[in-house]
């Protein structure tokens, strides 16, 4: 068996300096790390001459003789410096497993750690790719890949409304989401966007699915994670009258919708009563999905004839129908 790999370099220093060396002059002072055979290095801003360098100082680490007069302060801060860039790497390890690299160990070594391996990923560009994804896989259908896509596009209006961006004024970092920030966001589409229960959770549909999968890839801490996807609103408005059975999202029945079509008459939010009408006129019109109907075209509609054919958004087939009056 041959030495386990460790999951992340320890620093060393070194003396940058050529074969033929002029022994009357300095030279820089580097801190070294080595990984995948790269060397990754920084100056220290220090420099000494080769005789008052012991390249096996400090267990091995380097270090500046006794020679020099000021060398125990000097040694104190290149200590200081591997120390910390060491257990910065360490933490970091201990909280991404197998996940430093070079980028990693650069951040530490210009004291701008990556407490977070997102850095470099916008939540609404990763909460909008994850759509895709779905949508190409047929996991989702086109009208809810939209919705979702167009809820990021809300959301960039809350960060920059609210002034919540980070990097941008209409952005944050993946690994940025919390539970205060999505208590903002529901208060601000229930206040300024005059948005109901329903339409909120529909909201964050796509933004907790995406922090299930960014949780899973470490963007997220667990217990966050968790908490937010506690998130969802306790929806208080239902057709059912209690007793009833719960309907089953397959069809609704005489009696069901006859209270929808009352519900309908007496509710007061915008947007869902605009998918209630698509809902009772595709009902009445022609019995297709509201999807269908929201991207219905007159070219689709034989008058004459009273039909109707459609390639079906979700199933991508060509369909027919009669019309009614």
């Amino acid at each position: 068996m041959g030495r386990q790999k460790k999951p992340f370099p320890i620093g060393h220093f070194r003396l940058r300096y050529l074969k033929n060396y002029d022994k009357s002059k300095i030279y820089p002072i580097e801190i070294v790390y080595i990984f995948g055979g790269r060397t990754i290095k920084r100056s220290m801003n220090m420099s000494v001459a080769v005789a008052d360098w012991n390249p096996n100082g400090n267990n091995g680490r380097g270090e500046i003789r006794a020679s020099v007069s000021d060398s125990v302060r000097l040694n104190k801060i290149l200590l200081t410096k591997v120390n910390k860039v060491d257990a910065g790497l360490n933490e970091y390890h201990q909280k991404f497993p197998d996940q430093v690299n070079e980028d990693v160990i650069a951040a530490f070594l210009d004291d701008k750690p990556l407490t977070r391996r997102d850095k470099v990923e916008d939540f609404a560009i990763y909460i909008e790719k994850r759509l895709a994804i779905d949508y190409n896989l047929n996991k989702i259908g086109y009208s809810r890949y939209q919705n979702g896509k167009s809820s990021m596009n809300i959301f960039r209006q809350f960060l920059m409304a609210t002034g919540n961006g980070t990097y941008k004024e209409d952005s944050i970092y993946v690994g940025e989401i919390s539970v205060e920030l999505f208590d903002k966001y529901i208060k601000w589409r229930r206040n300024f966007k005059n948005n109901s229960d329903q339409t909120i959770n529909h909201a964050l549909t796509p933004i907790l699915k995406a922090c299930d999968t960014a949780c899973t890839a470490g963007y997220i801490d667990r217990e966050v994670n968790a908490e937010l996807q506690d998130m969802r609103i306790q929806e208080k408005v239902s057709l059912e009258v209690e007793g009833e059975k719960e309907f089953d999202g397959n069809y609704l029945t005489k009696e069901q919708l006859q209270k929808l079509v009352e519900f309908y008459q007496h509710d007061k939010e915008p947007r869902r009563k605009e998918y209630i009408e698509m809902f009772l006129f595709a009902f009445h019109a022609c019995g297709l999905r509201i999807v269908d109907v929201m991207t219905l075209q007159w070219a689709h509609i034989d008058f004459a004839r009273k039909k109707l054919r459609k390639i079906m958004i979700k199933t991508n087939k060509q369909t027919s129908c009669d019309s009614s009056d």
